[in-house]
């Protein structure tokens, strides 16, 4: 490109495009913008104290900042909502949303996280308020709901806590 041609250089600076290859094990990613292929570049995440893995989609549409115009020194910038990857939600409560249908929503009720395939936590829970479930509670394998409790003869006596 002809270095006099300052709206060439200015538009070289910004590059919309779309996701065309991602390397998980290198964290980068391919990205076409019209008729140029970028080589692998990384892409921006929370990298601090706190830090996120959500690698970019094939597909996904997003901005590459090409400093001085250099694409190979690109960095990819992401979050552009798309005709292939419109907005997930349309109202004012912050969520996140991935595959298989998962879905953390922030209300003003609280946090609700949808995740079909079922949560797992590993670690220790303290609760402060009630647990309420649907279905059923178990602890140790022992159903909260269909129990046996030994040595309990019908009527108004209760019995004592329950027997594994």
């Amino acid at each position: 490109m002809d270095e006099t041609d300052t709206q060439g250089l200015i538009g070289d600076l910004l590059r919309i495009g779309t996701i065309a290859s991602v390397d998980l094990a290198d964290a980068t990613a391919t990205v076409q913008a019209g008729d140029v292929a970028s080589p692998p570049l990384p892409w921006m995440e929370w990298a601090g104290a706190f830090r996120t893995w959500s690698p970019p989609s094939v597909g996904e549409q997003v901005l590459l900042i090409c400093p001085e115009g250099d694409i190979a020194a690109a960095v990819i910038l992401r979050g552009l909502y798309s005709d292939a990857r419109p907005a997930p939600a349309s109202d004012e409560n912050p969520s996140l949303h991935g595959p298989g249908g998962l879905v953390i929503t922030l209300t003003p009720d609280g946090l609700q996280i949808t995740a079909p395939g079922g949560l797992s936590i590993e670690g220790d829970v303290s609760i402060t308020g009630t647990l309420t479930a649907s279905d059923d509670v178990i602890g140790g394998g022992i159903s909260l709901k269909t129990h046996p409790h030994s040595g309990v003869q019908p009527g108004g006596g209760q019995s004592g806590g329950p027997v594994g």
